[in-house]
């Protein structure tokens, strides 16, 4: 039998006690066949994902959520977003049977494996307990849940074409006039007459099929560029860019997603501007260890610094490091000083020196430098300049 259709078989669905299936606020008891059946025209008419889960619950009486393959959460019916590891998912597809997971939100389930085909498509979750007749509705599930992932497939790669051309227009210039790109715009959601701003996703893990799939389900339109994605963004940028990229990093597992944004405009001729930003923010967040996402308005120094010509910068940088700026180890040092006002301790803890090893440094930055570091006015100049050169450096090695 096809694995399309349910994952360990439909002769499991047949007994007495498969036919019957829990109430729920006056719904009446329906056989698995029957819930199958209504469960697969909401698939096949295009309804998705969240009226197949929202059905299942209704008629279950219980909490429904759909979990990629690498531990991300599609849908969830009670908004749950706790994900699974990949290890996690993989023993249960390994197993014949569903099986009870727990989640770290602390959440009780039993896991559905649900297969397209070859293809492994997610963990169809139901709320424990969940008795044989509960366990009978899940499985005939698994065919609704496998038709709309085909259909889901299907219809991303044709959007995502046309998406595509749309965010190229955005970020680098359109042949057509503005008031035609905005009405494109809007058939995809994106209002641009109102604030937006440019957004770059950046995954540096083995997961690239995955990372390719992730980027084609997310519900705004999309340019993958290699290990990038490129969309545009409004409302609440802070809480959009976060939901996106946690919603990324869960589906492809190993690796790490990176997040940032460009400059709000409102006008669709600045979203090239935003566009060229947000790499540029990139570049820096890329410097920044530990760090997941950043936000244009979160630049602070390097936000004005940004509207300095390049060659000013440069010329800048020179006057006030040129003395160090062959000497990476001593850039390092002093960027550690600054940051840490002078600790010597931290400076050491950071750098994985010895304490005696940071004074000769910073004894070095004074002498080469002609001023105290630490000195306020002299600091201010000091910082602004390794910032500039940050820049400079982001300059040089973003993207053509």
């Amino acid at each position: 039998m096809d694995r399309l259709s349910v994952v360990h078989g439909e002769g499991d669905l047949g007994n007495a006690t498969a036919r019957s299936g829990p109430r729920r606020r006056g719904s009446s008891p329906i056989s698995a066949e029957d819930f199958a059946r209504k469960l697969n025209d909401l698939a096949l008419g295009g309804d998705g994902w969240r009226s197949i889960l929202t059905a299942i619950a209704e008629q279950t009486g219980k909490a429904v959520r759909l979990i990629g393959v690498h531990g991300g959460v599609f849908f969830a019916t009670d908004g749950g977003d706790a994900t699974m590891s990949p290890a996690e998912v993989a023993h249960v597809f390994a197993e014949p049977e569903p099986v009870t997971v727990n989640l770290e939100d602390g959440w009780s389930a039993r896991a559905l494996a649900v297969w397209a085909g070859q293809r492994r498509v997610g963990l169809l979750l139901l709320a424990e307990p969940v008795d044989d007749g509960t366990l009978a509705l899940l499985k005939a599930s698994s065919t609704a849940v496998a038709i709309e992932a085909v259909r889901r497939d299907a219809a991303a790669a044709a959007r995502a074409e046309t998406a595509s051309r749309l965010i190229d227009e955005l970020r680098f210039g359109a042949l057509r006039g503005t008031e035609e790109l905005t009405r494109t715009a809007t058939r995809f959601g994106l209002r641009l007459d109102e604030p937006h701003a440019a957004a770059v996703f950046s995954y540096d893990g083995p997961n690239r099929r995955t990372w390719s799939t992730a980027l084609s389900w997310l519900e705004m339109p999309v340019r993958q560029e290699n290990d990038k994605g490129w969309t545009v963004l409004a409302g609440d940028l802070r809480r959009e860019i976060s939901r996106i990229r946690v919603r990324l990093q869960g589906m492809v597992g190993d690796g790490t997603v990176l997040a940032a944004t460009g400059p709000t405009v409102t006008d669709p001729r600045e979203t090239a501007r935003s566009f060229r930003d947000a790499e540029i923010v990139l570049g820096l967040l890329r410097r920044r260890p530990g760090e997941t996402e950043l936000l244009h308005s979160d630049l602070g120094l390097a936000q004005l610094l940004l509207a300095v010509p390049p060659e000013h910068l440069r010329a800048f940088v020179e006057q006030q490091l040129g003395p160090i700026l062959d000497r990476p180890e001593l850039i390092l040092t002093l960027d550690a000083w600054l940051a840490t006002r002078g600790s010597r301790a931290t400076v050491a803890e950071l750098l994985h020196l010895h304490r005696n090893s940071v004074g000769y440094r910073v004894g070095q930055l004074r002498q080469l430098l002609g001023a105290d570091p630490l000195d306020p006015e002299t600091s201010h100049r000091l910082r602004a300049a390794l910032t500039a050169r940050d820049l400079l450096d982001v300059f040089t090695h973003r993207t053509p």
